[in-house]
């Protein structure tokens, strides 16, 4: 019926019922149930509490998870605290259950159809045993305009399992189901400032801890900013106090006028660590080789280096800073505190508030109360708009899409922001965009590992679940208020920091990087008159596509970001077109 591979590849265990296979090196059985685990837990001593003990303390994570799902059923899965994914055949019931962790860092895929259900950890073995090769509509619009579409893959028929969800198969098909759901009713209110602090330094302190390997070396990932330097600092604490075993080994992406390389050079000094650069003009952003491979994606020829780096120091780690700007709160433009504001009756604190972000955003103060008016209105009411763009640039976003009508109309979305959950509307006014931004981060699996690092434990301390809800659940201007973006994170961890970074209020920005990759690619792939797949395909509005290339040469305003993703594209259909082509494809050879 169906099997799971595991990502660290070992010779697998296996267990076998008739039209059912599972593999994979963590293999358990319980009562009425066999799962296989890919992954970590990272709260097994509250879970051996939460079950009485039983199993024991020496049993496998793949044995607490049978334990807890024998115990609460899919519903329990929530109480599985870290990255993980799990494959689990329940014998009274007939149905396998495919889950993965809130924020699904461990990628399962899986297809049902015809009877057969598979599921793979991996997605190019998974796309190669099914021969799947139509696309799928709905994918290729969520890639064009948000570079990503939740719970599906580029092959119709062939999806991701949810983040926070579980997917029961049994005769009559597929079901998916949520154990996780944001925590929009939890507040947590201290009398004392500090105490925010002190708990916010011992959720990372523990985040990082869980995620260091106990032997050997690891890299993590450090571009100077706030978030990776965090990250390292704290590893490196953890070395000097005995609670890791090694310091982690920096690697940073270095390119010509970056603002970030004195603060990456000073945070490695600060912690001692190994330091290793890899320069971004030797391995750009976009080639006409590297554009990916299951799926399209940027930054490959960088990312096949990164795994070569990892392989020489004998490394199974990667720590990355990644969602800190979301975490904790690297919101220049979060206006919408006024909501909260306003619905709470203090109209002189939303008046006070209001001026404070409309000095700092440069628009009137009308406008700003009447956006926090809007977005007051009960969930019924809400809806994406009215929210501001969260993030550093306050700017109205450019909007040129270039994608055809007809392809539009095709699909049949009418407002693309339902891709995604819209479970955020429940949350209070103040905190929706929150917890809009977390969900948006999340089912676009911007945490699972690239491709040319699956086979590498890939790992955020940002992402900790506990970490996660504390932030989401402190008051919002604890955490942010007008021109003081990640206030509650300088503060909890200035003392970590070496001083260039304590006084860093710059952002380094990729453009030009990005430009120098693309201009070329674009010039010599996109001639007037030359056949383009997006276009013959129906995807893409060739004259719209046509100006907005030219306007890229010149350095125009030109939506450069859904550029990048209509080139890339383009460029991946041509490279899938090749190989399907190619005569060792045609004789079955590859």
């Amino acid at each position: 019926m169906g099997c799971v591979l595991s990502n660290d590849m070992p010779p697998p265990a296996t267990w076998s019922r008739p039209g059912l296979w599972l593999a994979n090196a963590h293999l358990a059985h319980g009562q009425r149930s066999t799962a296989t685990f890919d992954g970590r837990l990272d709260n097994r001593t509250g879970l051996l509490e939460r079950l009485g003990g039983s199993p024991g303390a020496e049993a496998s994570d793949a044995a607490l998870a049978i334990a807890v799902y024998e115990r609460w059923g899919v519903e329990g899965f929530a109480h599985l605290i870290g990255d993980w994914s799990l494959a689990l055949w329940d014998e009274s019931r007939h149905a396998v259950i495919l889950a993965s962790d809130y924020a699904g860092i461990r990628p399962l895929y899986y297809s049902v159809e015809r009877g057969r259900a598979m599921w793979l950890t991996r997605l190019r073995p998974l796309v190669n045993c099914l021969e799947a090769d139509e696309l799928d509509d709905t994918w290729v619009a969520g890639f064009l305009v948000f570079s990503a579409c939740p719970n599906r893959t580029p092959y119709r028929g062939v999806y991701s399992v949810p983040p926070g969800h579980a997917v029961e198969v049994t005769d009559g098909g597929a079901r998916v189901q949520p154990f996780w759901k944001l925590p929009v009713d939890e507040l947590i209110r201290y009398p004392d400032e500090s105490e925010y602090e002190e708990q916010l330094r011992s959720l990372f302190r523990e985040a990082v801890r869980c995620r260091v390997p106990t032997d050997g070396e690891y890299l993590c990932d450090l571009s100077g900013g706030f978030d990776s330097s965090t990250a390292v600092t704290m590893a490196a604490d953890l070395f000097r106090a005995g609670e890791a075993r090694s310091k982690p080994v920096t690697l940073s992406f270095e390119h010509e006028g970056s603002v970030d390389e004195p603060f990456y050079a000073a945070v490695a000094r600060f912690c001692g660590c190994e330091s290793i650069r890899l320069s971004t003009a030797d391995h750009p952003f976009l080639t006409e080789t590297a554009v990916g491979g299951a799926a399209p994606a940027f930054w490959q020829a960088l990312l096949v280096q990164v795994a070569e780096v990892a392989r020489k120091l004998g490394a199974t780690t990667y720590m990355t800073g990644l969602p800190g700007d979301t975490v904790m709160a690297n919101w220049w433009n979060d206006s919408s505190q006024v909501a909260g504001l306003l619905r709470d009756g203090r109209l002189g604190a939303a008046l006070q508030q209001s001026l404070a972000w409309s000095k700092l955003l440069h628009v009137p103060i009308g406008r700003v109360l009447w956006k926090a008016v809007l977005a007051s209105l009960p969930a019924s009411c809400a809806t994406a708009r009215w929210f501001p763009k969260l993030g550093w640039h306050s700017a109205v976003q450019e909007s040129e899409d270039s994608i055809a009508p007809a392809f539009r109309k095709h699909i049949g979305i009418g407002d693309w922001e339902t891709l995604f959950s819209q479970d955020w509307i429940e949350a209070r006014p103040e905190r929706r965009n929150h917890y809009r931004a977390l969900m948006n981060t999340l089912e676009s699996r911007q945490l699972a590992p690239p491709e040319p690092i699956e086979h590498l434990n890939y790992v955020h301390p940002f992402a900790h679940r506990p970490l996660v809800t504390f932030m989401l659940s402190i008051p919002v201007d604890i955490a942010c208020r007008p021109g003081e973006p990640r206030r509650l994170m300088r503060r909890a961890f200035g003392g970590l920091w070496p001083p260039e970074l304590r006084q860093r209020r710059s952002k380094d920005q990729l453009d030009r990087v990005f430009l120098e990759s693309l201009r070329p690619l674009a010039r010599a792939f996109f001639q007037p008159g030359q056949p383009l797949q997006v276009v013959e395909r129906g995807y893409i509005d060739r004259a719209s596509l046509d100006r907005r290339i030219e306007r890229l040469s010149m350095s125009l305003a030109c939506n450069e970001g859904q550029l990048r993703q209509i080139i890339l594209l383009e460029m991946w259909l041509r490279q899938r077109e090749g190989r399907r082509r190619s005569p060792a494809t045609i004789a079955g050879l590859v």
